[in-house]
């Protein structure tokens, strides 16, 4: 397949989906009034909301973004709750902040349209609002907050669960231990330094072809089996923290073995 054509296949899957996705929504998620007066206003002409439209959409910007920033935060400041309760630490790595955006995204693009159209109920007419929504409807062909309500049921609800199961995860780089959280659990997994066996410091990690992708990271071994990296959680960093090094030679008393990925010096280590 030449990559022209490939091009082309590209090109063309994004209009079919979303003409496949719209039909789909006209077939089983028809519109409907919810107000046997949806079209109709005070004088009984028909209501154009036009810049009514126009308006709900700004606001819909607005709320987005206000959700997305403040959910993000709350997560943010979940986590790093979570992790203070380990106790005083000299250090502490976080997950990545990307894993933080993505409920706080498709909550805001799921979300919305219904807290907009919320606030609007509360501070102005309900029974305009609903004819509103059968105007908005009729012009979609399809059922708009239904579709918009079933995608918060079925994307942005799985993907907040998600997104709270990983609050644990952190690590705490403590006086005599380093203490982690994993994934879904409350539970912590504490490793003294006493008990590392090899101290390591790798530059990155080879791809399939054999080229070196940077990713810093400095890596405990324990005598239990167990692997401890500064990597594991948080951003990838240029290079290594001469003071986070610096620490863990004083704490494990281990001199570090560097390279330029694990795999060579689990390579020397046979």
């Amino acid at each position: 397949m030449t990559l022209d054509t490939v091009d082309i296949l590209g090109r063309m899957i994004v209009p079919a989906a979303v003409i496949t996705a719209l039909g789909l929504l006209r077939r089983y998620l028809p519109a409907r009034k919810t107000d046997p007066q949806a079209q109709l206003d005070k004088h009984g002409d028909v209501e154009d909301f036009t810049r009514a439209n126009v308006a709900v959409y700004a606001v819909m910007v607005l709320v987005g973004i206000g959700f997305a920033y403040e959910s993000h935060l709350a997560l943010i400041q979940a986590n790093r709750h979570f992790a203070e309760a380990d106790g005083p630490a000299a250090f502490r790595f976080f997950p990545s902040t990307a894993i933080w955006w993505f409920f706080p995204g498709f909550g805001a693009l799921c979300l919305s349209w219904e807290i907009t159209l919320f606030l609007w109920s509360v501070f102005g007419d309900r029974r305009r609002v609903s004819r509103f929504i059968d105007w908005t409807n009729e012009n979609a062909g399809y059922d708009s907050t239904r579709a918009l309500r079933w995608a918060a049921l079925f994307v942005a609800t799985p993907i907040g669960i998600a997104s709270l199961l990983a609050i644990p995860l952190h690590s705490s780089l403590g006086e005599n231990e380093i203490v982690v959280g994993h994934y879904a659990t409350l539970g912590r997994q504490v490793l003294p330094y006493s008990q590392a066996r090899r101290l390591l410091s790798v530059d990155g990690f080879r791809d399939r072809n054999g080229r070196l992708s940077q990713r810093v990271e400095i890596i405990i071994d324990f005598r239990d089996g167990t692997h401890w990296s500064s990597a594991f959680s948080g951003d990838p960093t240029p290079g290594v923290d001469s003071r986070l090094e610096y620490f863990l030679q004083q704490k494990t008393g281990l001199t570090p073995e560097r390279a330029e990925t694990e795999a060579d010096l689990r390579t020397l280590q046979h």
